[in-house]
């Protein structure tokens, strides 16, 4: 049963550290666009509801990945629920 239960951890260390890789290409993808945000404060891309729809579905990823204990799921939905806030953030703070 312990090689088994060595190819079960192998199995669960590879798929976390994917989910994380993509997880942090994901976040990459996005920093130009939170720069630009940033720097303009210019949201006109970015609906409310968009916005407040992608604040509530990453909630719900994060409590998936607490139900299923999946690490790299709740880390990507902590970090694009911060991104998401920000932008909802700039956009309802510079009218």
């Amino acid at each position: 049963m312990a090689i088994l239960d060595d190819i079960k951890l192998s199995a669960t260390t590879h798929s976390d550290i994917i989910g994380i890789l993509a997880t942090i290409i994901g976040i990459i993808s996005f920093v130009p666009v939170v720069l630009g945000v940033y720097k303009t404060k210019k949201t006109n891309n970015f609906p409310v509801k968009m916005l407040v729809l992608a604040l509530i579905s990453n909630i719900l990823w994060v409590i998936y990945g607490s139900i299923v204990n999946a690490n790299s799921t709740i880390l990507a939905g902590v970090l694009y629920f911060i991104i998401y806030a920000f932008i909802l953030f700039v956009k309802t703070t510079n009218k």
